[in-house]
């Protein structure tokens, strides 16, 4: 997905980012990239990249990218309170859970 993995080993560049979400040259809280990826890590039980994830950002799935855009723009949104569920996520990512038992 070219430009929109970013070079640092997140899923995201700040221009894809910043397109996504419309603002322009707005400034930008970098700490939104990190809070919206930790929400889609969480929802999966492992990480985006790394030893529990894809090897990768380039393997990320195109719909796991998707879910990370939609949880920057539900954070950029609603910064006091963001409302995207598990429920909203799980018919779109749930297969790439991590599922742990006993």
């Amino acid at each position: 997905m070219a430009g929109v993995v970013g070079s640092d080993g997140t899923v995201l560049t700040l221009a894809a980012a910043r397109e996504h979400l419309r603002i322009g040259s707005q400034p930008l809280d970098a700490g939104l990239f990190a809070a919206a990826e930790g929400r889609i890590e969480a929802f999966l039980g492992r990480e985006l990249v790394g030893a529990t994830g894809w090897a990768t950002a380039e393997e990320v799935p195109a719909l796991v990218i998707h879910c990370v855009k939609l949880a920057l723009s539900d954070l950029f949104v609603n910064r006091e309170a963001p409302e995207l569920t598990d429920d909203q996520l799980r018919p779109m990512i749930g297969r790439h859970m991590v599922i742990t038992l006993g």
